[in-house]
């Protein structure tokens, strides 16, 4: 009959195996070991078969699978009650697969963990299998197009040099065209300068402004100008216009904090509570705060599915959001959800095992094994559905005809011109007219 672990450790002679030959040592006698876990794709994948047996895979499911082929054991799979992973409570007790590990209802527990000093009190970290990092993921908003697009097929530099060197080609004009002497200079001026105007926006060209062949040719110069500045603009502008830009506001905490509609989910009892719970001040502290306004609320795995555009987003791992994203499509076929470009709080992720476990030395020298080998990020990427949501653009083109809700900003403006030219022939009929005099 199969023994527990602990009575298996009662033998001195397995101790000191354990100890002294670590990464050769199997058990004489195959024991039982307890070990906890939670579900938590693509590190641990749960599946009840029959009996009522639980069976683990993914990448922390093979490590598992390692430990018990080379040490010679069985295991069975122990589930907190809380479904946890492990904090303090105040009375000192600690809840999750940490708690089992404390009262020695388990013997190691597959994670992987954040390593923090508060758990570290209580149990052992194995060698890190991984890095992870934390990320914020929110919903993407609907495609939508710039109404003020129509500025943009030339950058504030290049509209800065026409508009300088339209300035630059009416002044010469004036210098070397000849002016009649019956035509007033002011009037004659402005003339010579709409005309440039008018080139500009390729609406013919009268030769009565500019008089003269040095006229005429300095307006033949300005013409070639603009008329590669017309057509770049035009070609660039009917490219623009099927472009369709897809909100992704929340890049970084400090979007999220400085937006107060939206709410943060952080999933209970992790590493990342008990960091931010911890700072004293900074972004961090700011996020925690939240909680004081009703913006920060904790969840066991808030489902992706049902995060509204700017109302809700989720910190978790970065690995656990690709997933996230990864399944939706697989359910769905749509990419709607990013991830923020903003990383948070990187920590070593690792097994647990009891306080001073003989185990630990054993367990080490297999982990590195496996990591060194890049076995442990092989079988993460195994677990991980084939899908290009998670590097999706943020602009997309599309053919389907233009609405007003596209164009609108070219209606403002030709309202607001002509509010001005409304308001200039008010002045002119404030004014005296001018009395003409003979010659």
């Amino acid at each position: 009959m199969e023994q527990p672990l602990r009575e298996v450790l009662q033998d001195p002679e397995v101790v000191r195996g354990l100890t002294e030959n670590p990464a050769f040592f199997r058990f004489p006698r195959r024991p039982v070991v307890a070990v906890g876990a939670v579900a938590w794709p693509p590190h641990v994948v749960m599946t009840s078969v029959a009996g009522g047996r639980i069976v683990v895979s993914g990448a922390m499911g093979n490590v598992l699978q390692v430990l018990a082929q080379t040490l010679n054991f069985t295991y069975n799979i122990v589930i907190p009650e809380d479904g946890g992973w492990g904090s303090r409570r105040p009375n000192g007790s600690w809840t999750g697969m940490v708690g089992q590990l404390v009262r020695k209802e388990a013997d190691l527990a597959l994670g992987p963990f954040g390593v923090t000093v508060s758990r570290a009190e209580v149990i052992d970290y194995t060698l890190s299998f991984l890095m992870g990092d934390y990320t914020l993921l929110s919903r993407k908003g609907p495609p939508e197009i710039d109404p003020w697009g129509f500025l943009f097929p030339l950058t504030e530099t290049v509209w800065a040099a026409v508009a300088a060197a339209l300035v630059v080609a009416w002044l010469a004009a004036t210098l070397v065209a000849r002016r009649p002497r019956y035509v007033n200079v002011l009037g004659w001026a402005g003339g010579v300068f709409l005309q440039h105007v008018r080139v500009f926006f390729n609406q013919g060209i009268t030769w009565k402004a500019a008089y003269g062949l040095a006229g005429q040719t300095v307006l033949g110069s300005w013409m070639v100008m603009a008329a590669v500045v017309f057509w770049s603009y035009t070609g660039n502008l009917t490219s623009l216009l099927a472009v369709r830009h897809i909100p992704q506001p929340i890049q970084t905490l400090r979007d999220l904090l400085d937006d107060p509609g939206v709410t943060l989910y952080i999933s209970a009892n992790t590493l990342i509570i008990d960091t931010i719970s911890r700072m004293e001040d900074g972004e961090l502290r700011e996020m925690y705060d939240l909680r004081n306004v009703g913006r920060l609320k904790y969840h066991s795995l808030f489902p992706v599915s049902k995060m509204r555009y700017g109302r809700e987003s989720s910190l978790y791992t970065t690995l656990t959001h690709d997933m996230d994203i990864a399944s939706y499509f697989q359910k769905t076929k749509r990419c709607d959800f990013y991830k923020s470009r903003g990383l948070f709080t990187t920590n070593s992720h690792c097994m647990i095992t009891q306080k001073k476990s003989p185990l630990m030395k054993a367990i080490n020298y297999r982990a590195r094994s496996v990591v060194e080998a890049g076995l442990y990020d092989h079988w993460m990427q195994q677990e991980m559905p084939a899908t290009n949501c998670r590097y999706a653009p943020s602009v997309i083109t599309v053919q389907e005809p233009l609405s007003l809700s596209n164009l609108w900003g070219l209606f403002v403006m030709l309202f607001v011109m002509l509010m001005v030219a409304v308001a200039v022939f008010c002045l002119e009929l404030c004014l005296p007219p001018k009395t003409k005099t003979g010659p």
